[in-house]
């Protein structure tokens, strides 16, 4: 089951992380990060905790150049010259830091965006990979995919960054306490007792950042997706026709409306603890400067140098301070977030087979057959059984909702039957999935419009497959989808989509022959599963199809999903379903002869083939 992951408009709660997992979050995260970056990029970060003490000798420099400096009144050459060193040194310090400052910063940018892509990859390798049970429920599944893309793959990204910086900042602030309690103990005591607001504040505002963004980021994406929606090319028609920009505007402003609210409710609990914070550290380095002054007062052999010490080192200990637990605050509340897209790997994923070496035999058995699609209770198919035969062609047919497509997404092994088995050749589909997708090409009701040129649209199908232009046209004039590839500026090259730079795209029926062209393309498949290839076409487009429907699936199984039942006269052998059964089974003649359901169907619609 996939984990709750922000807090709903229900308030209820997410689990709260321990900090065990929230180290092992980490790691794992740290993992990532460094695979990611590569062995320049960790390297050059390693170089940082060298940095570290840099706040330190520069805060011994400037106390050196005071002493020197108030040594200068009365003195001679000699001091000056010292002076003059140790102003250099201070330089070379400033201008190392400067550098040093510029090269973390490329680098952080540059490696920020490599491990967003190796994410978004994993997440990719996610939608392709995972059982087909949890895209059962798309909209939920991109909402879930969107949210994990949106807020996870920065805080991943930081997995390193964080790690190098903490380290860092302790580092200089153990640098800065041993020279600072060597000037007064007191001063380090009262620093250090002086985080313990700030731990408190950082923790329990990182939960709440948590579980706020969870809700706005999501009303973000929700108003995005309404938005784009109602622009979109197969909207504007109806928003024209309708008049329904009043309503639209009214609609995304109160949906925008939302998302501001919850977002300014987090910020503005946000600008209260930075200000907070920010107002304690300053009364605290203000006190630790009255007692270093009253020190100098007291005791004017302790010298300006020890004052400018204090000084410096007392608003390095703050910032330092302020970053250890402000890195502590991003590390509790991105650890929430990494639970996010780590918890991709806990789902269940399709075992693939590298031997995908072919069968002799691609006869198909369903054996006593039942399944409920996920999170429903509605049994689809019941007890089914069929056998088809290799070279067999075979059209199924029925009403809406009888469990036609339910077979063929079966079959695609795309889900697992509740009970009883599918097998092909005798072996069962599931047991090697690469083999029996390598050995199955299918047009799907809804196929997928590549936002890339025409020929990378065909060839998507079997890309380690290479053929001339000749052989590809040849191909394509027995699809139908000559016609719409030869009228195109580019031809093959010619890219489409909604996107597309022309603003070229297809039209419905002219994107069904390129993906019956796509699935024609496959030619070691062994078997072809249409499910309404005919339906975005023209009458004239449809008997086309019927012409070289034998060209088209040569000797190979063919499972014809049609409504339009013209094309029932070229198979071999006719399934007609209801309900989640097999009704009727037989030739178009014979099951004419009978008089049932498919007669019934089919004189319905014999109008239209007379």
């Amino acid at each position: 089951m996939l984990r709750k992951y922000a807090t709903d408009k229900d308030g209820q709660k997410v689990q709260k992380l321990t900090l065990s997992e929230s180290l092992r979050l980490f790691g794992k995260a740290l993992k990532v990060s460094v695979i990611a970056r590569g062995s320049l990029s960790v390297f050059i970060s390693l170089i940082g905790f060298v940095m570290a003490f840099l706040p330190m000798l520069t805060s011994l420099a400037v106390r050196r150049f005071s002493d020197e400096v108030q040594a200068l009144f009365g003195k001679g050459s000699a001091v000056i010259a010292s002076a003059v060193g140790v102003f250099v040194i201070l330089s070379v310090l400033y201008i190392v830091q400067l550098l040093w400052n510029s090269l973390r910063s490329y680098f952080e940018s540059r490696d920020a965006y490599k491990i967003q892509m190796y994410m978004r990859e994993r997440i990719l390798r996610c939608s392709c990979d995972v059982k087909y049970k949890y895209i059962d429920n798309y909209d939920k599944f991109r909402e879930r995919i969107s949210f994990i893309t949106t807020t996870a793959g920065e805080r991943v990204a930081d997995s390193m960054g964080m790690t190098i910086t903490w380290f860092q900042n302790i580092i200089t602030f153990i640098s800065i306490i041993i020279v600072l309690w060597a000037v007064d103990f007191w001063i380090v005591l009262i620093l250090v007792a002086a985080c313990v607001p700030a731990i408190v504040l950082a923790y329990f505002f990182s939960e709440e950042e948590y579980r706020s963004k969870g809700l706005w980021i999501l009303e973000w994406l929700m108003t995005c997706a309404y938005f784009f929606e109602a622009v979109m090319p197969e909207s504007l028609n109806d928003v024209r026709f309708f008049n329904a920009y009043p309503w639209l505007k009214k609609k995304f402003r109160a949906m925008n409306k939302r998302y501001i609210t919850i977002k300014n409710r987090v910020t503005r609990k946000h600008v209260l603890f930075n200000s907070i914070a920010d107002i304690f550290r300053s009364c605290v380095y203000v006190f630790i400067l009255l007692i270093a002054a009253r020190r100098i007062f007291d005791n004017p052999a302790v010298g300006i140098g020890a004052f400018m010490l204090v000084f410096t080192m007392a608003g390095q200990l703050q910032e330092v301070t302020a970053n250890i637990f402000g890195e502590a605050a991003k590390f509790i509340s991105n650890a929430s977030y990494m639970r996010d897209f780590f918890s991709l790997d806990e789902l269940e994923y399709e075992k693939r087979d590298k031997n995908a070496s072919p069968k002799e035999n691609y006869a198909i058995a369903f054996d006593n057959v039942s399944f409920t699609y996920p999170n429903t209770e509605r049994e689809v198919l019941h007890h089914l059984s069929v056998y088809i035969r290799e070279g067999e062609k075979v059209a199924i047919v029925g009403e809406n909702g009888s469990g036609k497509t339910t077979l063929v997404n079966l079959l695609c092994a795309l889900y697992e039957p509740d009970c009883g088995s599918i097998t092909m050749g005798g072996e069962d589909i599931c047991a090697n999935l690469s083999r029996t997708r390598r050995t199955l090409s299918a047009v799907f009701q809804e196929f997928p419009h590549y936002e890339t040129n025409i020929r990378e649209n065909i060839v998507v199908s079997d890309n380690q497959r290479a053929i001339s232009d000749e052989q590809l046209r040849a191909l394509a004039e027995k699809t139908g989808a000559w016609e719409v590839i030869a009228k195109q500026p580019e031809g093959l090259d010619e890219v489409v989509g909604t996107f597309s730079a022309s603003g070229n795209n297809l039209s419905g029926g002219e994107w069904q022959k390129i993906a019956l062209l796509r699935c024609a393309y496959r030619d070691d498949a062994k078997i072809m599963v249409l499910d309404e290839p005919t339906a975005a076409l023209d009458p004239l487009a449809e008997a086309e199809l019927y012409r070289s429907f034998a060209d088209i699936t040569g000797d190979r199984t063919t499972i014809l999903i049609s409504h339009r039942l013209g094309i029932t006269q070229l198979v071999d052998r006719i399934l007609v379903f209801d309900d989640g059964r097999i009704v009727e089974d037989g030739t178009h003649s014979e099951l004419l002869m009978r008089g049932g359901l498919y007669a019934k169907m089919y004189r319905a619609q014999a109008h239209w083939y007379e």
